[in-house]
C-alpha cells in the first residue's frame, strides 16, 4: 500500500494535537482536580481554530468545558484567568467532516470573533463517553499562533449637525478644539478627553436660568430640612459623604462566589440545549406511536 504524502492541512491536524498545544494532555479532571482515567479529547475533534481579539495583551485561550449529550457537542472557551470567551454547540447529526463554525465572544470579549473547524466526529461518542467534562488550562491550551490581534480600523469620519453633514474624512484626521472646549490625549486609555470649560474668557457665560437653589425639595413629601435617614443599629448602615448617601446591608452575604455561579451558568446552558433535544425526541416518539396505533392496532380485526 503506498504511503500517503503531502496530506492537506486539516487532514494532517486530525492526526496531531494542533490547534491545541503539542504537549497538552487533553484529559479532564473531577471536582477535586484529579484526572479522570480513560477519557482524552481525540486529535480529530478540532482541526483548526482562529480567534481575533482586541485585548492587550492577547488572551491565552483554552477549552474549559466539553459536553457530549445526545446528538449535541458543546465546547466552552475561556482565557487563562477563567473569564468566559465563547460557547459553541454543534448538532452531530448534521455535522460534516471539516465543517467550520463561527463563534462570537461574550462578556469582556464581546468584540471577539473566531472560527472553529471540527473534523470527522463519527467516532466522538466512542472516544468521549456521554457526559460533561472539565479541563485545566495546561490540558487544553490552544497554540498562541491561533490567537490574532483585531486590526479593525476607522474607515472614515463624518461630522453631523442638526441640518448639515460633512463629506467623509479619510487619512490622518485632526480634532481641533473650539470655544470653551479643551482636548486632552489620555495615554492610559488611548483616548481623547473632551472638556467643556467655564469662565476662561473665550465666550460669555450662558444665563440658562437654572438658579442656585436646592434641586431636591422633598423626599416622600418630607421637606429636606426635616429629613433624617438613620440605620437600625444592627444590619443597616447609613454613611454620608458630600452629597452621597450610602445605605449598606451588613447582615447579608452572598452564598455563592463568581466561580460557582459561572459553573452553574455553564451547566444551565448545557441543560437548556439538552431539554430542547429531549423535546425533539419526544415529538418523534409521539409521531411513531400515532402511526403504530393508526396502522396496526386500529386496522387489526
Amino acid at each position: 500500500m503506498p504511503i500517503a504524502i503531502n496530506q492537506e492541512w486539516l487532514n494532517t491536524n486530525a492526526s496531531r494535537a494542533y490547534p491545541l498545544r503539542e504537549d497538552s494532555s487533553r484529559t479532564p479532571v473531577d471536582i477535586h482536580g484529579v484526572v479522570i482515567p480513560g477519557v482524552q479529547l481525540p486529535n480529530y475533534m478540532i482541526v483548526d481554530f482562529v480567534l481575533t481579539a482586541s485585548s492587550e495583551p492577547l488572551p491565552e485561550v483554552y477549552i474549559k468545558y466539553v459536553a457530549c449529550v445526545g446528538n449535541l457537542l458543546t465546547l466552552s472557551f475561556y482565557d487563562s484567568s477563567d473569564a468566559p470567551i465563547a460557547l459553541l454547540t454543534v448538532n452531530l447529526d448534521t455535522h460534516l467532516a471539516n465543517n467550520a463554525y463561527s463563534i462570537i465572544g461574550s462578556d469582556t470579549y464581546d468584540d471577539a470573533r473566531g472560527k472553529v473547524v471540527l473534523g470527522d466526529l463519527s467516532r466522538i461518542k466512542y472516544d468521549v463517553p456521554e457526559g460533561s467534562y472539565t479541563f485545566e488550562f495546561s490540558a487544553t491550551q490552544l497554540e498562541s499562533s491561533t490567537i490574532r490581534p483585531d486590526l479593525r480600523g476607522v474607515r472614515s469620519l463624518q461630522v453631523f449637525t442638526s441640518t448639515t453633514q460633512s463629506e467623509y474624512l479619510y487619512g490622518h484626521v485632526k480634532l481641533v478644539a473650539g470655544n470653551n472646549v479643551k482636548l486632552t490625549y489620555v495615554p492610559a486609555y488611548n483616548a481623547i478627553r473632551i472638556d467643556a470649560l467655564s469662565g476662561v474668557g473665550l465666550n460669555a457665560d450662558c444665563d440658562c436660568g437654572t438658579g442656585t437653589g436646592t434641586t431636591v425639595q422633598t423626599i416622600n413629601g418630607i421637606p429636606i430640612k426635616d429629613l433624617v435617614i438613620t440605620g437600625d443599629g444592627s444590619c443597616v448602615d447609613v454613611v454620608t459623604s458630600g452629597n452621597t448617601i450610602t445605605i449598606a446591608d451588613k447582615c447579608s452575604t452572598p452564598c455563592c462566589g463568581c466561580q460557582e455561579l459561572e459553573l452553574i451558568t455553564g451547566s444551565l446552558k448545557i441543560l437548556e440545549v439538552t431539554v430542547t433535544n429531549l423535546q425533539t425526541y419526544a415529538m418523534r416518539l409521539a409521531e411513531r406511536i400515532d402511526n403504530f396505533v393508526t396502522n396496526y392496532i386500529l386496522t387489526a380485526r
